[in-house]
């Protein structure tokens, strides 16, 4: 996923390894299956072994909802039944930071966004994002891998207003409209100390409430200001949560450069071949050029993920208001992964600091 100063787009990394344009496990397994097919075909005697493989190879290989193929989405279904079913995650306060110990111990200093009104009236969303971005591309100068997470919670104790965390890898000074405060990064379902979480295929269970994560993986052209705004405002119980892996600037250059050249060389690849290169490849394409130019000018590079979390007392509760939230998404223009059997994982990587991620 990533990211340019004027829009960001969900999708596929720059850095994920394709051949061709097809997902490289695919592409194996497609060959594979009929490799072993042609050889079950052509040779003489029975060779019902090379069949069944050759079926198998070739179905898992299918692209599927929820993961790019079959087998990506078998594979995640076991690793959730070979994965135990309670894990621990402990936050601490150290000083000014939050001690996160989930997939590893990191600190992440937290800074409480100060409420005051409607700040698209006064214009003060499009400088608070402005500064936003600066910083994130300060960080992408520095050379180090930075996590940036924005996380906005709404509650009904919180009435018809939000709480908004910002939460950063890295000490840095408070931002302007920003206060700091450790505790603002503990989610709801969480407290302060250890907590244990028991994960379900479809949702985690923590001694306070019950939750289940979703990600964002598509917008509606043009729409994912006013999707995101939806969601922001819809009911109570719902907690967004935006994460940016800010790529050092040398790292960025270098991977935009392969995205290009490996785009390129399919496409000279394609048409050389006599197929038909389609307008929504050439689009990638160019995007993937703007990109390029927009980071060898210090634009900076991003890995973006959204999740979206709904929280309720009970099971029951909890699938309603996924339904009501997976209709809101969809009037909205987001495409919602529900994460059956990734559960434990992404509620673990939406926390402050994303562990893990």
């Amino acid at each position: 996923m990533t990211n340019s100063p004027t829009r960001a787009s969900l999708g596929e990394e720059d850095a994920w390894p394709r051949w061709w344009g097809v997902a490289r496990h695919r592409l194996i397994l497609g060959v594979v299956g009929l490799v072993l097919g042609a050889d079950a075909l052509l040779r003489p005697g029975p060779r019902w072994w090379e069949w069944v493989v050759a079926a198998g190879t070739v179905g898992g290989a299918v692209p599927v909802s929820g993961a790019t193929s079959l087998g990506q989405w078998c594979a995640t279904q076991v690793r959730y039944f070979l994965r135990r079913r309670i894990q621990w995650i402990s936050l601490e306060c150290d000083d000014d930071a939050l001690v996160v110990d989930v997939h590893g111990v990191q600190r992440v200093w937290c800074y409480e966004f100060v409420h005051r009104g409607r700040l698209d009236l006064s214009q003060r969303d499009v400088i608070l994002a402005s500064h936003l971005s600066r910083m994130v591309e300060s960080y992408a100068a520095g050379g180090d891998l930075v996590h940036v997470a924005l996380h906005v919670e709404t509650a009904e104790a919180l009435g018809p207003r939000a709480r908004t965390c910002l939460s950063v890898n890295v000490a840095a000074p408070v931002p302007s409209e920003w206060r700091a405060r450790s505790t603002a990064g503990v989610p709801r379902g969480l407290s302060l100390g250890r907590t244990a979480i028991i994960e379900r295929r479809h949702y985690v269970r923590t001694p306070q409430c019950v939750l289940r994560t979703l990600r964002v993986t598509d917008f509606a052209a043009g729409r994912a200001s006013a999707a995101l705004e939806t969601l922001g405002e819809y009911g109570s119980g719902l907690a967004l949560s935006l994460h940016a892996g800010v790529v050092p600037l040398s790292r960025a250059r270098r991977l935009t450069a392969r995205a290009v050249h490996r785009v390129g060389i399919d496409a000279q690849f394609a048409r050389g071949a006599g197929f038909r290169w389609s307008a929504r490849d050439q689009k990638g394409l160019d995007a993937l050029r703007e990109r390029e130019e927009q980071v060898a000018q210090g634009a900076a590079l991003c890995q973006w993920a959204l999740y979206v979390v709904v929280s309720a007392d009970s099971v029951p509760e909890l699938d309603r208001r996924v339904r009501e939230t997976c209709d809101a998404s969809r009037a909205a223009g987001l495409r919602l992964d529900l994460g059956v059997g990734v559960q434990g994982e992404w509620f673990a990587w939406q926390l402050p600091g994303g562990p893990g991620w």
